[in-house]
């Protein structure tokens, strides 16, 4: 009988060192990493699912942010005037004018204010139910000129990024951040030469536009010169650089995102229409 049970007592243990050897250990298990996607991955940047012509009044479209609804608001490099377009309706739906003619090179809405960005660093800030107007000044002796305005909303700053730059090589680009709760300025993230590099060795590579990913805080940043999409992480480490067809993606100047995370990338008209794509967030 004793013989029987220490038998028994024996296959037990050895049923419960098999069942432990052939799963995962407990700390397998807490170190395992995702698989996830890459960046390129979450959108077909060959397929747009929308392209939408723009009128001859937003030929020079320079940027673009996400409204409301189907309603993305945009901004005409020459003119002081924020059009509001409705993408299922393919049109201009309102305008508002807020200023003179000058360079505008950035547009983003935040709360019930639009923050529309000049090349030389001035930002004029909207109320969009009174109107009534603001300015920041984030001009820099050192910027030759910005091109390109973001939202932040996990730190309330704003995002500037520059074309051209005196101090930084031509390889490098500089990011600035505007934070609005305690109105400071200061740069906040390089764009080195192996971060810029294409599949060719081309390190062409001006910035044109840049938002941030609803839900991965990551940083796009777009060049229209080079024809590139760089894409970081908050903290500003580069994560995918994705090289644009010419053809689909003829002059990008502005980028945003909607809530759900689908993609708008605007076109400069030159001799041609100017257009938007749409891309689905996959």
């Amino acid at each position: 009988m004793l013989k029987i049970f220490v038998l028994a007592l024996a296959i037990i243990a050895f049923m419960v060192i098999w069942l432990v050897s052939c799963g995962p250990s407990r700390q397998q298990q807490d170190t395992q990493q995702p698989t996830g996607k890459k960046p390129e991955r979450f959108y077909d940047f060959a397929n747009p699912a929308q392209k939408m012509k723009l009128p001859k009044s937003l030929k020079e479209i320079s940027g673009l942010s996400y409204y409301r609804g189907n309603q993305l608001v945009c901004v005409n490099d020459e003119e002081g005037e924020i059009f509001f377009y409705d993408t299922l309706k393919e049109d201009i739906t309102d305008k508002k004018d807020f200023g003179k003619a000058g360079d505008y090179e950035g547009i983003e809405v935040v709360g019930n204010e639009i923050f529309v960005l000049k090349s030389n660093g001035k930002i004029k800030v909207i109320n969009i139910a009174t109107d009534a107007e603001r300015t920041i000044d984030c001009s820099n002796n050192e910027v030759i000129e910005y091109e390109g305005l973001a939202y932040v909303p996990q730190t309330n700053s704003l995002l500037l990024a520059t074309k051209e730059h005196i101090k930084a090589k031509d390889t490098e680009k500089i990011i600035y951040a505007y934070d609005l709760t305690q109105a400071q300025f200061k740069a906040r993230y390089v764009i080195t030469r192996a971060m810029i590099t294409g599949k060719n060795g081309n390190t062409d590579f001006r910035p044109s536009g840049i938002a941030v990913h609803p839900a991965s805080g990551d940083i796009y940043v777009l060049a229209s010169q080079g024809k590139k999409l760089l894409i970081l992480t908050s903290e500003g480490l580069k994560k995918e650089l994705i090289e644009l067809n010419e053809k689909l993606f003829r002059q990008p100047e502005g980028i945003c995102f909607t809530p759900s995370g689908d993609l708008f990338v605007s076109s400069e008209g030159g001799d041609k229409k100017a257009y938007i794509l749409r891309f689905i967030y996959n």
